[in-house]
């Protein structure tokens, strides 16, 4: 016979949630002044602004910006800046132009033309032409044949040639813009976008002329990835994180970067402006109205500081530049690094690209042979003569000397140096000069040797870049130029050279 025995005991069951479930995640609050108690432990209720703008009216001044001298078509307010300021002399010369204007001549002539006017060197898809069509640019360089009336008569449209505002020893662009507040002046442009920073003010002299423009606009919050949301409990986006980024005080404005967007970025609010491109803007006046209907009048920016400031002008001003929106990009000409070599004491300028070829540094004898092993105890050592290392081809080196020109001190610049090769008869035999623009100073007729400027070099090394852009003005019409830019390298070349040595021969 069982004996049954009675059991007693508690078991916990996960249930579904009875109702909506949307109402656990609307974080609802029974007591209110709970939530408040949070604001004012948070600082919340310490907030000095007590209002928001809703408004915000402006009196503009637009001052137009005139042309670079000696370039009067270039008007920046239809051209890209970009364009003004990096179209050299040559740029005129398309191989389409080229190749018309000697077609036309070689018609005109009353005789064939010189040889030495084909073209040579043309890349795909123009090198069937090579040896075989005329260069409207080698019949015009030459200016032999322009004595024919009939020949001239077909490049009467070919312009002069533009000043040239690339600085070969700087390796930069240097030029001006006269406006009726003073001249920007561009110091040093690298290639590439223009802005407010391209440009410094010489000879300021605030007027009240330009076109007068009353503007207002409604503010908005100003709003970017990571920043925190401007209401509370707002779940915030989780894509950006801000906070990851470690404040390092060696960076001081990724550290302030933090402080306004953390501490402060619910605070910000961008009001838009109209503004003219190729005109220098002019805030004459600038009011707020708030949500309480009270107006304030925004002074003048702080003099010390301010984010956006052209040197020389006060914070009311800042130049408008059109710029070439997603101009069509050729590829590279003309590529040429340029860096330090320790271990030589030199500076190598290196052609990786010349008319849109790759160079061939050619082969190269590296000096070195087999081991030597040690010699026996007692018997004269037997040596041999090691040579140098080749230095490869198109590679040119540069080294450090005083320029005197007679006007006080000289002037310390990287000088280009020239290489000879020696054959094994002892026969020396100049190796051949740059070809890449880069590397030449068009200013010197007489083939002075190329200048560098020495704090245009940084350590890791800079690299040259020429390529062929096209773009649109305002008016819809095509610039095309030819864009050297300026960038910075990681490592510069090295081109492991080993002098001539007397070292133990390895024994056979």
């Amino acid at each position: 016979m069982n004996k049954l025995t009675d059991c007693l005991h508690l078991r916990l069951e996960p249930a579904r949630p009875v109702g909506d479930p949307e109402r656990g995640f609307a974080a609802e609050l029974a007591d209110p002044a709970w939530l408040v108690g949070r604001q004012w432990q948070l600082g919340e209720h310490q907030g000095e602004n007590a209002t928001s703008p809703v408004r915000v009216t402006a009196d503009l001044r637009h001052v137009p910006i005139g042309p670079i001298a000696d370039r009067p078509s270039f008007d920046p307010r239809t051209v890209p800046a970009e364009a003004a300021i990096e179209t050299g002399p040559e740029d005129w010369w398309t191989v389409g132009r080229r190749i018309r204007l000697g077609r036309a001549a070689s018609r005109a002539a009353r005789s064939p033309l010189p040889a030495a006017h084909l073209f040579t060197g043309l890349t795909e898809p123009y090198a069937a032409l090579n040896g075989r069509g005329y260069d409207g640019h080698s019949i015009v360089h030459d200016g032999v044949l322009l004595a024919d009336p009939a020949i001239a008569a077909v490049f009467a449209e070919v312009p002069a040639p533009l000043p040239d505002t690339w600085q070969a020893d700087e390796l930069d662009h240097t030029t001006a813009f006269p406006t009726a507040e003073g001249t920007l002046n561009v110091p040093a442009h690298d290639g590439g976008e223009t802005d407010w920073w391209t440009v410094d003010a010489l000879a300021a002299t605030p007027g009240t002329g330009g076109e007068a423009q009353h503007a207002s606009a409604w503010p908005e919050r100003f709003r970017l990835p990571g920043s925190p949301a401007p209401r509370w409990w707002q779940i915030e986006d989780h894509l950006s994180d801000l906070g990851a980024l470690p404040p390092d005080r060696a960076h001081f404005a990724a550290a302030l970067v933090l402080d306004i967007v953390l501490g402060h970025g619910d605070d910000w609010f961008l009001a838009p402006i109209p503004a003219r491109a190729g005109h220098l803007l002019v805030v004459e006046n600038l009011t707020v109205l708030d949500s309480f209907g009270q107006t304030w009048t925004v002074p003048a920016p702080n003099p010390d500081w301010s984010l956006f400031r052209v040197h020389g002008l006060d914070g009311r001003r800042l130049p408008i530049w059109p710029v070439a929106e997603n101009p069509l990009t050729g590829d590279p000409l003309d590529v040429v690094t340029i860096g330090a070599d320790e271990d030589a004491e030199l500076v190598w300028a290196v052609e990786e690209i010349v008319d849109g070829r790759a160079v061939d540094h050619g082969q190269r004898t590296t000096g070195d042979g087999p081991v030597p092993e040690d010699q026996p105890l007692g018997q004269p050592p037997t040596l041999r003569y090691v040579t140098a290392t080749d230095v490869p081809q198109a590679w040119y080196p540069y080294t450090l000397e005083e320029r005197r020109d007679g006007q006080g001190p000289g002037r310390i610049r990287y000088l280009q140096g020239r290489l000879v090769a020696v054959a094994s008869d002892g026969t020396p035999t100049r190796c051949d000069p740059p070809r890449s623009g880069f590397l030449l100073d068009p200013a010197d007729p007489a083939g002075r040797a190329h200048e560098l400027a020495p704090h245009r070099i940084p350590p890791g090394g800079i690299r040259l870049e020429r390529r062929i852009l096209l773009a649109r003005t305002t008016t819809g019409a095509p610039v095309l130029w030819n864009r050297r830019t300026r960038t910075p390298l990681v490592s510069g070349p090295s081109a492991g050279l080993r002098f001539d040595a007397v070292e133990p021969a390895p024994q056979p």
